[in-house]
């Protein structure tokens, strides 16, 4: 148990920090509802628990892996990014919220592509290493590395739940010029990370060839 709440604190601790995965949720609820931004949610706290159980299983050959191929890492984050920022800018929030928590097609797609998006950064499973290390937590233990690993993907799925949750109450009370704003915003700002990223990859390039 101790190590399931443990793994809570962590995922909420990952999660809290709103990046290009928290404006995309965010988007997604304000275009689509609250069940494709809680499906986003769910994409990106899968990928954190993955991330987590190979830092948990100390596959250190992953991790250098990920650091070899991180040029290309970086561009698909880049493209990934700068895809889903400018489908952004021209799509219009929900003037109401659907009765049934969705609007649309694309469920899957919804948490597919948010797994993809979050596995795209190679610093989650860095993290998740120091972490592991400067908590101590129990590595030779595979039923102590499951319950931190389940309470890791319960932790982020509970925030972004509650920030789909909270987008959504919010939705009600903001004019549809505000959310029109917040929708420009959340897609520019993915769009920054997007050209950031690629930047990133370019320069990798020029450093070592």
């Amino acid at each position: 148990m101790a190590s399931f709440l443990l793994g809570l604190i962590i995922g909420i601790i990952t999660s809290a920090p709103i990046g290009p995965v928290g404006l995309l949720t965010i988007q997604r609820t304000l275009r689509q509802g609250r069940i494709a931004g809680i499906l986003s949610g769910a994409g990106a706290a899968t990928a954190d628990a993955f991330y987590g159980a190979l830092a948990g299983l100390g596959l250190g050959a992953v991790s250098g892996f990920l650091e070899r191929q991180e040029i290309w890492i970086h561009a698909s984050a880049g493209i990934i990014c700068l895809w889903f920022g400018v489908r952004g800018m021209f799509f219009r929030p929900l003037q109401t919220m659907p009765s049934n928590g969705y609007r649309g097609r694309g469920l899957l797609w919804n948490y597919m592509s948010m797994t993809l998006l979050t596995l795209a950064n190679p610093l989650t499973i860095l993290f998740f290493i120091v972490v592991f290390t400067t908590l101590h937590l129990d590595r030779d233990s595979l039923m102590g590395l499951l319950f931190t690993v389940t309470g890791l993907f319960t932790g982020c799925l509970l925030w972004w739940t509650a920030l789909t949750l909270t987008t959504a109450h919010l939705h009600s009370q903001l004019h549809s010029r505000t959310l029109l704003l917040i929708n420009r915003v959340s897609a520019l700002t993915i769009i920054g990370v997007g050209i950031a990223a690629l930047v990133s990859a370019a320069e990798l390039v020029r450093l070592r060839f």
